[in-house]
């Protein structure tokens, strides 16, 4: 098994139309706007981008995925990782200060904490991107990610990647017993090395039409 590799990453500015739309904000106006913009600049100083993960060898056998002895069943993944003959498996966060910053945030006014929710979605999700790019110019050809409780590979999954990746030590991520991350604005996920091109990966493979958060257009 590789070692497990930890980088801390500078993020991007904030795109405030993702938000937005985190924040189910389907029109906008000029004070939403404005609420956006001061989350994005209310949490700048505690937003650290923070990512272990380690290179892991993958057999596929029907609906049967096994990472170096860790097994799960689910034909969602196994059709994910099938082709695949190694698999990176990862865990994202952006940091306690940003948890803080929403409590406290959320008791003085419900809109500030919304928009702060909503901030922290898009900060983690821009990190998983990154680090998605930062791999594929590393080994080239690479899989969508995919998490635990994403379709049928149950949220259980989420122990084994603990695990794997001794993400308390590593960047202070922990599970608790309701298989609940803090920090909250956290990833786990696993990404294909190689395999048959995804046509489809996000809004595209998830069949919930009615979805607040799903993007226009998909």
């Amino acid at each position: 098994m590789t070692p497990i590799e930890v980088k801390t990453y500078q993020l991007p500015p904030v795109k405030l139309s993702e938000v937005l739309r985190y924040a189910a904000c389907r029109e906008t106006s000029e004070d939403v706007t404005a609420l956006a913009q001061w989350a994005a600049a209310e949490s700048a100083p505690v937003v650290q981008g923070r990512v272990c993960w380690r290179e892991m060898e993958v057999q596929v056998t029907g609906d049967t995925v096994c990472l170096e002895g860790t097994v799960w069943t689910s034909h969602k993944l196994a059709q994910r990782l099938s082709g695949c003959g190694k698999a990176v498996v990862f865990a994202a966060t952006v940091g306690l200060a940003l948890d803080r910053l929403i409590v406290r945030y959320g008791h003085l006014s419900p809109a500030k904490g919304l928009m702060l929710q909503a901030l922290g979605a898009e900060r983690v999700e821009t990190l998983c991107d990154i680090f998605n790019e930062e791999m594929q110019t590393r080994y080239g050809s690479m899989q969508p990610r995919f998490s635990p409780g994403y379709g049928d590979l149950p949220l259980t999954a989420q122990r084994d990647l603990f695990k794997l990746l001794e993400c308390p030590r590593r960047i202070g991520l922990f599970l608790n017993e309701s298989l609940l991350m803090s920090p909250t604005k956290s990833v786990t996920a696993i990404i294909g090395i190689g395999g048959t091109p995804c046509a489809m990966e996000g809004c595209q493979v998830c069949g919930k039409q009615d979805c607040t958060f799903r993007r226009d257009g998909t």
